[in-house]
Protein backbone atom coordinates (compact mmCIF):
# COMPACT_ATOMS: atom_id res chain seq x y z
CA UNK A 1 0.00 0.00 0.00
CA UNK A 2 3.04 2.21 1.00
CA UNK A 3 4.37 1.67 -2.64
CA UNK A 4 1.36 2.49 -4.14
CA UNK A 5 1.07 5.70 -2.34
CA UNK A 6 4.50 6.56 -3.09
CA UNK A 7 3.64 5.83 -7.46
CA UNK A 8 0.62 8.30 -6.96
CA UNK A 9 0.51 11.28 -8.85
CA UNK A 10 -0.10 14.03 -6.06
CA UNK A 11 -2.95 15.72 -7.78
CA UNK A 12 -4.68 11.42 -7.55
CA UNK A 13 -3.54 11.58 -4.12
CA UNK A 14 -5.22 14.94 -2.57
CA UNK A 15 -8.72 13.62 -4.91
CA UNK A 16 -8.41 10.11 -3.28
CA UNK A 17 -8.30 11.55 0.27
CA UNK A 18 -11.09 14.12 -1.12
CA UNK A 19 -13.27 11.60 -2.34
CA UNK A 20 -12.78 9.32 1.05
CA UNK A 21 -13.53 12.50 3.08
CA UNK A 22 -16.58 13.06 1.27
CA UNK A 23 -18.17 9.37 1.77
CA UNK A 24 -17.66 9.71 5.22
CA UNK A 25 -19.19 12.94 5.65
CA UNK A 26 -22.01 11.35 3.49
CA UNK A 27 -22.56 8.67 5.27
CA UNK A 28 -22.40 10.31 8.75
CA UNK A 29 -25.45 12.97 7.11
CA UNK A 30 -27.54 10.04 5.92
CA UNK A 31 -27.23 8.63 9.54
CA UNK A 32 -28.35 12.39 10.95
CA UNK A 33 -30.86 12.14 8.63
CA UNK A 34 -32.29 8.94 9.56
CA UNK A 35 -32.16 9.44 13.49
CA UNK A 36 -34.08 12.67 12.80
CA UNK A 37 -36.54 10.74 11.15
CA UNK A 38 -36.94 7.96 13.41
CA UNK A 39 -37.30 11.40 16.46
CA UNK A 40 -40.22 12.78 14.42
CA UNK A 41 -41.80 9.08 14.45
CA UNK A 42 -41.14 8.56 17.94
CA UNK A 43 -42.12 12.79 18.97
CA UNK A 44 -46.17 12.08 17.72
CA UNK A 45 -46.73 9.60 20.89
CA UNK A 46 -45.87 12.99 23.04
CA UNK A 47 -48.26 15.67 21.31
CA UNK A 48 -51.08 17.48 23.45
CA UNK A 49 -53.80 15.30 21.44
CA UNK A 50 -52.00 11.80 21.39
CA UNK A 51 -51.61 12.53 25.37
CA UNK A 52 -55.62 13.25 26.06
CA UNK A 53 -55.92 10.18 23.96
CA UNK A 54 -53.90 8.12 25.62
CA UNK A 55 -55.15 9.42 29.17
CA UNK A 56 -58.76 8.72 27.67
CA UNK A 57 -58.31 4.87 26.76
CA UNK A 58 -55.79 4.35 29.86
CA UNK A 59 -58.69 5.32 32.57
CA UNK A 60 -61.12 3.21 30.83
CA UNK A 61 -58.57 0.16 30.41
CA UNK A 62 -56.41 0.46 33.69
CA UNK A 63 -59.53 1.22 36.09
CA UNK A 64 -62.06 -1.59 34.44
CA UNK A 65 -64.25 0.96 34.10
CA UNK A 66 -67.50 0.18 31.80
CA UNK A 67 -68.03 2.09 28.55
CA UNK A 68 -71.62 3.26 28.45
CA UNK A 69 -73.74 3.89 25.41
CA UNK A 70 -73.46 7.32 24.07
CA UNK A 71 -71.62 10.39 24.48
CA UNK A 72 -68.91 8.22 26.52
CA UNK A 73 -69.22 5.74 24.07
CA UNK A 74 -68.49 8.47 21.07
CA UNK A 75 -65.17 10.08 22.80
CA UNK A 76 -64.02 6.85 23.79
CA UNK A 77 -64.40 5.31 20.15
CA UNK A 78 -62.88 8.69 18.80
CA UNK A 79 -59.42 8.46 20.73
CA UNK A 80 -59.54 4.70 19.94
CA UNK A 81 -59.23 5.87 16.64
CA UNK A 82 -57.08 7.93 16.38
CA UNK A 83 -54.32 6.09 18.42
CA UNK A 84 -54.97 3.12 15.83
CA UNK A 85 -54.29 5.84 13.34
CA UNK A 86 -51.05 7.38 14.49
CA UNK A 87 -50.19 3.59 15.13
CA UNK A 88 -51.09 3.06 11.37
CA UNK A 89 -49.06 6.15 10.65
CA UNK A 90 -45.83 4.79 12.70
CA UNK A 91 -46.04 1.69 10.85
CA UNK A 92 -45.50 3.23 7.65
CA UNK A 93 -42.44 5.51 8.50
CA UNK A 94 -40.88 2.56 9.93
CA UNK A 95 -41.55 0.60 6.99
CA UNK A 96 -39.79 3.67 5.21
CA UNK A 97 -36.84 3.82 7.06
CA UNK A 98 -36.51 0.33 6.77
CA UNK A 99 -36.82 0.31 2.62
CA UNK A 100 -34.42 3.08 2.38
CA UNK A 101 -31.79 0.75 4.03
CA UNK A 102 -32.37 -2.13 1.70
CA UNK A 103 -34.69 -3.52 4.83
CA UNK A 104 -32.02 -3.96 7.63
CA UNK A 105 -32.22 -2.75 10.88
CA UNK A 106 -30.09 -0.49 11.59
CA UNK A 107 -28.97 2.26 14.50
CA UNK A 108 -32.30 4.36 13.70
CA UNK A 109 -34.64 1.77 13.51
CA UNK A 110 -33.65 -0.02 16.97
CA UNK A 111 -34.08 3.70 18.71
CA UNK A 112 -37.20 4.05 16.82
CA UNK A 113 -38.51 0.41 18.03
CA UNK A 114 -36.84 0.82 21.83
CA UNK A 115 -39.01 4.14 21.68
CA UNK A 116 -42.36 2.29 20.83
CA UNK A 117 -41.90 -0.83 22.12
CA UNK A 118 -43.38 -0.68 25.28
CA UNK A 119 -46.65 1.86 24.26
CA UNK A 120 -47.04 -0.80 21.75
CA UNK A 121 -47.66 -3.55 24.08
CA UNK A 122 -49.56 -1.38 26.04
CA UNK A 123 -51.55 -0.93 23.24
CA UNK A 124 -51.82 -4.71 22.43
CA UNK A 125 -54.28 -5.13 25.69
CA UNK A 126 -55.83 -1.81 25.19
CA UNK A 127 -57.02 -1.89 21.94
CA UNK A 128 -58.47 -5.60 22.51
CA UNK A 129 -60.13 -4.27 25.65
CA UNK A 130 -61.27 -0.84 24.91
CA UNK A 131 -62.85 -2.47 21.50
CA UNK A 132 -64.79 -5.31 23.85
CA UNK A 133 -65.94 -2.68 26.41
CA UNK A 134 -67.33 -0.79 23.37
CA UNK A 135 -69.26 -3.65 21.68
CA UNK A 136 -70.47 -4.75 25.08
CA UNK A 137 -71.72 -0.82 25.63
CA UNK A 138 -73.75 -1.05 21.71
CA UNK A 139 -73.80 -4.50 20.36
CA UNK A 140 -75.52 -3.28 17.83
CA UNK A 141 -73.01 -0.52 16.08
CA UNK A 142 -70.07 -2.33 14.73
CA UNK A 143 -66.31 -1.53 15.48
CA UNK A 144 -64.79 -2.20 12.11
CA UNK A 145 -61.22 -1.18 11.74
CA UNK A 146 -59.96 -1.94 8.37
CA UNK A 147 -56.07 -1.69 6.99
CA UNK A 148 -55.50 0.43 10.31
CA UNK A 149 -55.79 -2.39 11.96
CA UNK A 150 -53.68 -4.72 9.94
CA UNK A 151 -51.07 -1.74 10.02
CA UNK A 152 -51.30 -2.32 14.51
CA UNK A 153 -50.60 -5.58 13.70
CA UNK A 154 -48.00 -5.39 11.11
CA UNK A 155 -46.12 -3.43 13.64
CA UNK A 156 -46.37 -5.23 16.29
CA UNK A 157 -44.97 -8.29 13.87
CA UNK A 158 -42.05 -6.04 12.52
CA UNK A 159 -40.98 -5.62 16.33
CA UNK A 160 -41.06 -9.03 17.36
CA UNK A 161 -38.06 -9.66 14.44
CA UNK A 162 -36.14 -7.59 16.80
CA UNK A 163 -36.99 -9.03 20.30
CA UNK A 164 -34.63 -11.30 22.07
CA UNK A 165 -37.36 -11.93 24.80
CA UNK A 166 -39.91 -14.77 24.25
CA UNK A 167 -42.79 -13.56 26.55
CA UNK A 168 -42.73 -9.95 24.87
CA UNK A 169 -42.39 -11.60 21.61
CA UNK A 170 -45.45 -13.77 22.31
CA UNK A 171 -47.47 -10.86 23.68
CA UNK A 172 -46.61 -9.02 20.32
CA UNK A 173 -47.40 -11.65 18.00
CA UNK A 174 -50.38 -14.05 19.96
CA UNK A 175 -51.24 -12.02 22.91
CA UNK A 176 -55.59 -12.06 22.32
CA UNK A 177 -55.74 -14.20 19.08
CA UNK A 178 -57.54 -16.74 20.91
CA UNK A 179 -58.91 -17.85 24.28
CA UNK A 180 -56.02 -20.06 24.91
CA UNK A 181 -53.20 -17.12 25.61
CA UNK A 182 -52.84 -15.55 28.62
CA UNK A 183 -52.38 -11.67 28.56
CA UNK A 184 -49.41 -10.77 30.68
CA UNK A 185 -50.77 -7.26 31.33
CA UNK A 186 -51.19 -6.18 34.63
CA UNK A 187 -54.80 -4.68 33.91
CA UNK A 188 -56.63 -8.15 34.20
CA UNK A 189 -55.72 -8.11 38.20
CA UNK A 190 -57.74 -5.09 38.28
CA UNK A 191 -61.20 -5.03 39.48
CA UNK A 192 -64.12 -3.04 38.22
CA UNK A 193 -63.78 0.54 39.74
CA UNK A 194 -66.56 3.16 40.32
CA UNK A 195 -66.65 6.48 38.89
CA UNK A 196 -65.63 9.16 41.13
CA UNK A 197 -69.30 10.94 40.71
CA UNK A 198 -71.02 7.39 40.68
CA UNK A 199 -69.50 6.76 44.59
CA UNK A 200 -70.70 9.48 45.96
CA UNK A 201 -73.69 9.05 45.31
Amino acid sequence: MDTLITFMPPAALVAGVALLISMLLARSQRRERRFERAHAILSTLSTKTVVDDRHLLGTYHWRNWPITKGEVRDDVMRAYFSMLWLFSDIQKGRASLLATNKDKRDEAIEHLDEGIITVVLEYVCTFYTIKKKMIEADPNETVFEGSYGDHFSELCAGLAEGVKDDTIRRMLLKVHVNDTEQCLCGCHSVNPQKKARLAAV
